[in-house]
């Protein structure tokens, strides 16, 4: 079969011809072969070739040795960089997790051979011609998603193999091969000896497929959730194994808006949520936007139809800008009575967020050196609470965001503060 090379595979063209003009053979290999098949947007280019790593560098000037030890080399060209890396088979693997070390060999067969599943072991010459040992292209047009040689095999060498599995099940409507799955659920345990970081990274790039739904669907039944290598809490892991919600994330084009979705949907605490995602070493900042998400969620579930207006300019002056318009767009996702909200609902809100006179503090006509010089005080704690109040009024509509009218105000609080105090 010939295929059209892709405009990312012709840019990289002249890095194959000097490797074949030099003596050696060299293909485009991984995942942009898969999705070059597919008629998918193709992205990362890598190469392999018979060439061994100093080979490589030999033949081009700008050439990193980012990976020598395993036939690695990255080579800049036209501003791009493009990872070459040498025919190889892989020794015993250490820890379910990567080969103790690696052969450099000279046959492309058996470098393909190594790979996880076969619809990732195709190569594509310069011609376009495609080179299929293992019947990748088959199992593709037959929707199956199939190890290459023994699965066991496969998934005992790296563990990380049974997460990636389910996510290429999700992201390209597979169904996996009766051996594979057989596999998978025999050897899900091995998942604890890899390190969270990495099973984060994949469950990242499966909330980000265009069709997540799915590749949840499949995480759940795979149960490998339930040997992560820092366990998740029994309360969690029975919510995502009895509750069957209907997802809606293929709208939402935040990842982090999926994440929250998902934790809406079955219900999560907050906590459960942000002890997973600490687990899963999510970066804080992104854990702090999904917790807060769930937050305004809860916020306005709480206040039902009590002085709704109210109770969401107070949300979003507590969590924020950003956290009211990623849960308008969740809100619209979710099911009843979980708080879903209608198009009209949302665009409502959305005018409320619009109109608001003030947001933040910053948009405040009045600051703290103001208010100090107005009141004669000393800067101390006091000075959050009244801005932070004067704030709320004016978002409210109780006060206008003007100098006077808030100093004015100010001077009342004060006074009314110091009444207190005597």
């Amino acid at each position: 079969m010939k295929l059209r090379l892709t405009a990312e595979m012709r840019a990289a063209l002249p890095i194959i011809e000097t490797l074949q003009s030099g003596g050696y053979e060299a293909v485009f290999v991984g995942g942009a072969v898969r999705d070059a098949v597919l008629g998918l947007p193709v992205h990362d280019i890598d190469i392999a070739t018979s060439a061994l790593p100093e080979q490589t560098m030999s033949l081009f000037p700008k050439s990193i040795p980012t990976g020598l030890q395993h036939g690695t080399v990255t080579v800049v060209h036209q501003r791009m960089t493009y990872e070459i890396t040498t025919y190889r088979t892989e020794t015993e693997y250490e820890a379910y997790r990567k080969p103790k070390g690696v052969v450099f060999i000279d046959r492309l067969d058996e470098d393909l051979l190594r790979r996880d599943f076969t619809i990732n072991a195709m190569a594509i010459r310069a011609s376009g011609e495609l080179y299929d040992p293992y019947g990748g292209l088959s199992d593709l047009e037959r929707n199956i998603l199939r190890c290459v040689g023994n699965a066991d095999l496969r998934f005992q060498e790296d563990a990380l193999r049974m997460v990636r599995a389910v996510r290429f099940i999700g992201a390209f409507s597979l169904k996996p091969a009766p051996s594979a799955w057989r596999s998978l659920k025999r050897h899900g345990a091995l998942l604890r000896h890899v390190a969270m970081e990495r099973v984060q990274a994949e469950l990242d790039k499966m909330m980000g497929c265009k069709t997540p739904e799915r590749s949840l669907i499949w995480l759940r039944a795979s149960g490998l959730l339930s040997f992560l290598k820092e366990p998740i809490s029994e309360g969690l892991l029975g919510k995502l194994r009895t509750e069957s919600p209907r997802l809606e994330l293929r709208g939402l084009s935040q990842l982090d808006e999926r994440w929250a979705s998902v934790f809406l949907a079955f219900h999560c605490k907050k906590e459960e949520a942000e002890a997973l995602l600490l687990s899963l070493r999510f970066p804080n900042k992104r854990i702090g936007q999904i917790v807060s998400i769930m937050q305004l969620h809860d916020w306005m579930m709480a206040s039902a139809q009590v002085a709704l207006q109210e109770a969401w300019i107070c949300g979003v002056l507590r969590f924020g800008q950003a956290t009211a318009h990623s849960y308008l767009n969740i809100a619209q996702t979710l099911e009843q009575p979980s708080g879903r909200l209608t198009a009209e609902e949302a665009e409502q809100r959305h005018a409320i967020l619009t109109n608001m006179p003030a947001k933040t503090l910053k948009e405040l006509a009045v600051g703290g050196s103001e208010l100090q010089r107005a009141l004669d005080r000393k800067g101390g704690p006091w000075m959050s609470g009244m801005l932070t109040r004067l704030l709320q009024a004016v978002a409210l509509g109780l006060l206008p965001n003007t100098k006077d009218k808030l100093l004015e105000q100010a001077k009342i609080w004060n006074e009314e503060g110091m009444n207190d105090e005597h």
